[in-house]
C-alpha cells in the first residue's frame, strides 16, 4: 500500500490532542473524511435557515411599500380616466369647429369660381391678344437661334476641313520625306542592268515604288514612322503584291523604327505563296551604310528568284511528291518533338520520385540512429533487478511500474529526460510479447504484464511530529509534516 503525504494548517491558538500522532494512515483518512462530510452538512443546514429568514424579513419590510404602490396605482387610474374623458370632450368640440370652418371655406371657393368664370368671359379677348404677343416673340427668338446654329455649323465644318487639310498635308509631308530618303538609298542600284525606279505612291494598290531590274521587279513601300510599323501596313503590302502577280518580291522598308511582329532580326522574309515573298527591313537608316544593306537584300532576292524559276520548270508530279515528302517529314519531326517532351516529363517525374525516396531513406536512417543513441536500456537494468521478481500467478500494470521507477529515480529521470513511452519500451525488452495484455486500442495506453510482480517495501513511521510555523497574512498556521523512512525488503 502506497502512502500519500498531505499538509494541514490550523489556527495558532488551537491545540491538537496527543492521540493524533498514534493514528494509522487509514485512521487519519477516516477522521478527515468524516469531519469533511459533517462540515458540509452543517454548512448546507445553516445556508437553508439563513435563506428562509432573509426571505421572511424582506417580505415583512416590503409589505407596507407594496400597499402604498397599489394605492398609488388606483389613484393614477382614476386620474387617467378623468383626463381621458376631458380630452374626449375637447376633441369633439374642436371637430365641430373644424366642420363649420370647412363649410365656410367651401362657400368662399364657390363664390371665387363664379367670379373667375365671369372674369374669363369678359377678358378672353385680352388674354388671347397677350398670348399672341408672347408667341410672336418666341417665334422671333427661335428664328434667331436657328440662324445662330447655322452659322455655328458652317464654322465647325470649315474648321474640320482645315484640320483635315492640315493632317493630310502633315502626312503627305512625312510620307514625301520617307519616299525621298528611300529614293536616295535606291540610287545605289544605278549601275545594275536595266534598273529603273518608278514612283507609284499616287496610284492606289501599287505601293510607293516599283524597282525594275533585268531579272525581276520589286514592289517597295517605305515607312517613316516614329513608332513600330503596325499590322495594317503589312496587310496592305500583301494585298498590293498579290494584285501585281508579275512582281515576285515586296519590300516593306521601315526607315527609323521596327516592324511589329517581324523585328526579331534586321531583315526577315515571309512567303505569301510559292512565287511571291515579302522582305521586312527594320531600321534601315540606323545602319552605318543603308545602301549596302539594300544591295545585300537584292542579291538575296536574286538567289530566291532562281528557286522560283526552278520551281516553274519542275514537273508538277515531282513537285507534289516532294511536298508530300516534306509534309510527312514535318509530321515525323512533330511526333518526335512530342515524344521528347513526354520523355522529359517522365524523366522529371522519376527524378522527383528518386528525390522523395532519398529523403524518406534519410529520415529512416536519422530516426534509427536517434533510437539507437537514445535507447540506452542499461540504465534500467539495476532498478529492474532490485524491484521486480518473477511470479507466474501475478499481473502488474505498467503504470504501477512507472510510478515506482519515478519515485526511486527522480534524479535519473530529470538528467536523462526519460518519458513514460521510453519506460514502456524498456518493459517490452524485459518480458516476452505473449506476457503483455493491451486492453485499449490506443498504442500509448497502459498495459498489463503477466508473470512478474513488484517487490514489497516496508514503511516505518516515526512518532515524531515536526511543526513548522508559516505566517500567512495575519493568521499564524501550523504545518504538520510526518516523517517516513522507506526501506526495500
Amino acid at each position: 500500500m502506497t502512502i500519500k503525504i498531505i499538509n494541514i494548517t490550523i489556527p495558532d491558538e488551537r491545540s491538537l490532542p496527543d492521540i493524533i500522532s498514534t493514528f494509522s494512515p487509514e485512521e487519519n483518512y477516516r477522521m478527515l473524511k468524516i469531519g469533511c462530510e459533517s462540515l458540509i452538512e452543517g454548512r448546507k443546514t445553516a445556508l437553508e435557515i439563513s435563506q428562509k429568514e432573509i426571505y421572511k424579513k424582506i417580505k415583512d419590510e416590503t409589505k407596507d411599500e407594496i400597499e402604498k404602490l397599489e394605492l398609488n396605482i388606483l389613484v393614477e387610474k382614476e386620474m387617467g380616466k378623468k383626463i381621458e374623458d376631458r380630452l374626449t370632450k375637447i376633441y369633439e368640440v374642436q371637430l365641430e369647429n373644424m366642420k363649420k370652418q370647412n363649410e365656410k371655406m367651401s362657400n368662399a371657393m364657390d363664390a371665387l369660381r363664379e367670379q373667375v368664370k365671369v372674369f374669363e368671359s369678359e377678358n378672353s379677348s385680352l388674354i388671347q391678344k397677350e398670348v399672341d404677343k408672347v408667341k410672336e416673340k418666341c417665334d422671333i427668338l427661335l428664328r434667331e437661334k436657328d440662324n445662330q446654329n447655322k452659322l455655328n455649323r458652317e464654322a465647325v465644318e470649315k474648321l474640320q476641313e482645315s484640320v483635315i487639310k492640315f493632317a493630310n498635308k502633315s502626312t503627305s509631308h512625312k510620307g514625301s520625306e520617307g519616299e525621298k530618303q528611300f529614293n536616295d538609298y535606291a540610287e545605289t542600284f544605278m549601275d545594275f542592268k536595266g534598273f529603273e525606279i518608278i514612283d507609284k505612291h499616287t496610284q492606289g494598290g501599287e505601293g510607293d515604288f516599283h524597282l525594275h531590274f533585268e531579272e525581276f521587279d520589286i514592289l517597295a513601300d517605305a515607312k517613316n514612322y516614329k513608332k513600330k510599323v503596325p499590322i495594317d501596313q503589312r496587310e496592305k503590302i500583301k494585298k498590293d503584291l498579290l494584285k501585281n502577280e508579275h512582281i515576285h518580291f515586296g519590300w516593306l522598308v521601315s526607315l527609323n523604327t521596327s516592324i511589329d511582329k517581324w523585328d526579331k532580326s534586321p531583315i526577315m522574309y515571309e512567303w505569301i505563296n510559292t512565287t511571291q515573298c515579302i522582305v521586312y527591313i527594320n531600321n534601315l537608316s540606323c545602319f552605318e551604310d543603308p545602301k549596302k544593306i539594300l544591295r545585300i537584300v537584292w542579291y538575296t532576292c536574286k538567289e530566291l528568284y532562281k528557286l522560283i524559276e526552278d520551281d516553274d520548270n519542275v514537273d508538277t508530279t515531282e513537285l507534289t511528291a516532294l511536298r508530300e515528302k516534306q509534309f510527312k517529314m514535318h509530321d515525323k519531326i512533330k511526333n518526335i518533338r512530342k515524344n521528347i517532351r513526354e520523355l522529359n516529363t517522365n524523366i522529371n517525374i522519376f527524378k522527383n520520385i528518386i528525390t522523395n525516396m532519398d529523403d524518406q531513406l534519410r529520415e529512416i536512417l536519422e530516426s534509427e540512429t536517434s533510437n539507437i543513441v537514445n535507447s540506452n536500456f542499461s540504465l534500467f537494468d539495476d532498478w529492474w533487478e532490485q524491484n521486480i521478481e518473477v511470479s507466474n500467478e501475478s499481473i502488474e500494470l505498467s503504470t504501477d511500474l512507472w510510478m515506482r521507477f519515478r519515485q526511486d529515480k527522480k534524479e535519473l529521470i530529470k538528467e536523462m529526460d526519460i518519458k513514460v513511452e521510453k519506460f514502456k519500451q524498456f518493459i517490452k525488452t524485459k518480458v516476452p510479447g505473449s506476457s503483455l495484455i493491451v486492453k485499449s486500442k490506443n498504442a500509448n495506453s497502459a498495459f498489463e504484464i503477466k508473470g512478474i510482480k513488484l517487490k514489497e517495501i516496508i514503511l516505518h513511521v516515526d512518532e515524531e511530529i515536526d511543526v513548522e510555523f508559516v505566517e500567512d497574512m495575519d493568521v499564524k498556521k501550523k504545518k504538520v509534516v510526518k516523517k517516513k523512512d522507506i526501506e526495500t525488503k
